[in-house]
Order: C-alpha cells, then sequence, then structure tokens
C-alpha cells in the first residue's frame, strides 16, 4: 500500500538501529533489524497517514508524545526476539514486500553513488558502461546499435546539463547540508522488511463495502483516506517471515473480522459526511513518481518495454558484468528482445523477457505479471514462436512464466515445427 504509510516504521527502525549500535557485537549480530521492529511496531500505537498534512501531523504527534513508549518498546524488542521461535522460520519473500527504494539502495551500490536518485539511473548506467567498456569506440557493435548508442548518449548529455540547470534554480537558496526528511524516510524504508498484515484485508474490505454502500454515502470517499482511518483504530499486526504472516492473517479472521467490518463502515459514514480538502498524497510518493518516469526513460532509450524497477537490477548487473568481459553482444539482445515484446502486443511492465543458454540451446524466458498478458501469451504460442525464431532462429524452447501459476508453459521447438513455423 505505497500511498500510506505508518510513520512509525521509520521512527521505530532508527531507534533500533541507535540501540544495536551500544550492544556487544555478537549479540547486535544476532538480532535482525527487521524482527525488532515488527516486535515493537506490534506494541505500539499506529500513525497511519495518507497526505502530505497528515503525514507531517502524525510524525509530529509521535516525537512529541511516543518518544518513551518507542524506546522502551525498543529495548523489549531486542530481548523478546531471542526468545521468539518464529524468528528462525522462513522470511518473507521480497517479491512480496521489496519496493522501488529497495531496489534504488541497491543500485547506489552498484554505482558507488551512495546519493543517487531514481531521476539520475540512466545517466549513472551510462557512465557506468563508458567505465567497464573494453572498447571506447564500441567497435564490436552493429552500424545500427552504434546509431543508437549515440542517440544514448546525446540524450543523456542533454538531459544531464537540462537537470543540472533546473537543480541549480531549484536549490539556489537551499543549503545541501541541511536534512531532508522524506529523502532520509524513503531511503530508511530500504533498510528492512516486514508487513502490516492488516492493511491489505483493510483495503479488501473497504473495497467491498464501497460497492455496498456507494447509494447510500452522502458524497465519495477516497479508499486511501478510508484505509488509513481504519488502521489507525485497529492493533498492528506485523509480520517478517511466510509463518508469520500466516499466522497473524489467521488471527485477524478468527478474532478480528467482525471487528474490521464495522470499523470500516463507521469509517465511510465519519468521512462521507467530512468536507473534502484538497491535500497532496504523502511525500514519500514524489519519489515513486522519479522511478517511473526513470524506467520510461530507460525503455525509450534501449527500446525495451519490458524494464521494470523490479527486473532494472538484474538487468544492468547483467549488462555491466558482460561490458566488462567485452561481450557487447548484449545491447544487439536488448533491442531484439524488445522487439519481441513490441510484437506481441504488449503494454509497458505486462512482462518481462530474458534469454539463457541451456545444453539443448538457447530458451527463451517470459515472466508474464497479468493474466491478460499471460491468457494471450498462452492463447496464441504460434505468433510468439513466429516473432522468437525469426529474431533468434536457434531457439530451442519458449517458457510463458506467471505470478499465479506454480508451474511453467512450455513451447518446443519439436512443437512449432509440427505447427509449421519452422
Amino acid at each position: 500500500m505505497p500511498s500510506l504509510k505508518n510513520v512509525l516504521e521509520e521512527i521505530v527502525v532508527v531507534e533500533v538501529q541507535e540501540q544495536l549500535k551500544r550492544l556487544h557485537a555478537s549479540s547486535r549480530d544476532s538480532i535482525n533489524l527487521s524482527e525488532a521492529a515488527a516486535y515493537a511496531l506490534n506494541r505500539l500505537p499506529v500513525l497511519y497517514a495518507c497526505t502530505s498534512r497528515g503525514w507531517l501531523q502524525q510524525r509530529k504527534r509521535a516525537y512529541a508524545d511516543l518518544r518513551g513508549q518507542v524506546t522502551n518498546a525498543v529495548q523489549q524488542a531486542l530481548l523478546g526476539i531471542r526468545r521468539d521461535p518464529i524468528r528462525k522460520s522462513t522470511q518473507i519473500a521480497a517479491s512480496k514486500v521489496e519496493t522501488p527504494a529497495h531496489v534504488l539502495a541497491k543500485l547506489q551500490k552498484l554505482f558507488g553513488k551512495p546519493n543517487l536518485l531514481w531521476r539520475d539511473v540512466p545517466s549513472a548506467f551510462h557512465e557506468t558502461l563508458n567505465l567497464v567498456s573494453h572498447r571506447a569506440d564500441y567497435g564490436g557493435l552493429s552500424v545500427s546499435d552504434r546509431h543508437r548508442l549515440q542517440e544514448i548518449k546525446g540524450y543523456l548529455q542533454r538531459k544531464g546539463k537540462q537537470d543540472y540547470e533546473n537543480r541549480e534554480r531549484r536549490d539556489w537558496h537551499v543549503s545541501s547540508d541541511l536534512p531532508n526528511p522524506e529523502l532520509t524516510s524513503y531511503i530508511i524504508s530500504a533498510s528492512y522488511f516486514l508487513i502490516n498484515v492488516l492493511e491489505d484485508l483493510v483495503k479488501q474490505e473497504v473495497n467491498q463495502q464501497l460497492l455496498h454502500m456507494a447509494n447510500v454515502l452522502p458524497r465519495k470517499v477516497g479508499i486511501d483516506d478510508v484505509c488509513a482511518h481504519v488502521l489507525n483504530r485497529l492493533p498492528p499486526m506485523y509480520a517478517t517471515t511466510e509463518q508469520g504472516v500466516i499466522w497473524q492473517a489467521q488471527k485477524v479472521r478468527e478474532q478480528m473480522s467482525s471487528q474490521i467490518e464495522t470499523t470500516v463502515i463507521q469509517s465511510l459514514l465519519t468521512l462521507s459526511k467530512t468536507p473534502r480538502r484538497l491535500t497532496d498524497p504523502i511525500p514519500l510518493i514524489k519519489f515513486e513518481d522519479e522511478c517511473e518516469q526513470a524506467i520510461t526513460e530507460l525503455r525509450s532509450l534501449w527500446q525495451r518495454e519490458d524494464i521494470t524497477w523490479r527486473n532494472v537490477l538484474g538487468l544492468m548487473e547483467s549488462a555491466i558484468s558482460q561490458e566488462k568481459q567485452g561481450k557487447v553482444q548484449w545491447r544487439q539482445q536488448w533491442r531484439m528482445l524488445g522487439q519481441v515484446y513490441n510484437e506481441m502486443y504488449l503494454k509497458p511492465g505486462d512482462a518481462e523477457l530474458s534469454l539463457h543458454q541451456t545444453p539443448e540451446g538457447e530458451v527463451l524466458a517470459i515472466q508474464t505479471h497479468t493474466k491478460d498478458a499471460f491468457g494471450w501469451l498462452a492463447d496464441n504460442p504460434k505468433n510468439l514462436g513466429i516473432s522468437a525464431l525469426r529474431l533468434f532462429p536457434a531457439i530451442a524452447e519458449i517458457e510463458l512464466h506467471s505470478t499465479f501459476l506454480d508451474f511453467v508453459i512450455t513451447y518446443t521447438r519439436e512443437e512449432m515445427a509440427i505447427d509449421g513455423i519452422i
């Protein structure tokens, strides 16, 4: 729920970090930051916000009224998690809790730029490729790829100059030494993995009740407003492990279903009678907007509509590794994968393509992110096969993956021959 945030998460995590510094190294190394934060958060009030005004107000309340409670809760957490049997369980899969902030933190390490922002990622990638390249003139590239590279280089140079000038105009009156609480909050969120199980459950209930009560509410209300209002009236249910999520969700269904329903209905009635004010979203959203813009730029520059914030790190790591080895073929491969993607009429981010080598030959793997994309590809294997074979004639198999199936659908070379496309 990126448009909502419990502002206490950041404050608790910072407190855990501070108290860990005072522990002996052996004790410090045995404590997981996320586990300690979840333990403490489950024993504190919740302060959700979905607007910039609410975000500031909740932070002020947290620092003014809850400092002592936070300190005590973290102290209990550092002792309590050592006796917690769940802490040895399987951690939540990164795909369920990872955010663009986590990816940006990894990109900062990859490029050696601790202050890297999303808007600077395209130029940082290009600069790194230039630094590690074995051929300054890219002599091994095709003519079309060399022209494309020149276009990218020119665009990034123009963009870099424009960004610098814009930043100079915007920040001329601001000292670079002043703290940026918004950016700090965003980066801190990349240091832990935890989830309040109630967030998704509350959102589901809000959507259901909005359908049932649409005709009786005095005015329309925002889903985020209602979710924040409800969550601030329910106890937190944080977890850091797969088992913890299951246990917390089961506890909610058994003990809190009626409470959630009642709270949602009351919140809908209350907020629908309150005059609506135009407010900005929580400040952290602007970093998500920068992420979207950076991904859009990368898709355009490299002609790959399957680039997303989830796979951009892996793609860049692979490209840099190959560039270091003088293997510049990856550039042409990216272009051809992008062409296959476009010919399948997929929308940006619907899926991601990769090509890997097996003993049997090259395999084109397609990871779909939407049911529509999966359904279209599964129903049109011949179209996919024709595009893939035209650009990758030695391909041995096509693998179709989805996030909602635990098995892979394959389209083998033998099946392509039977269908008459070979």
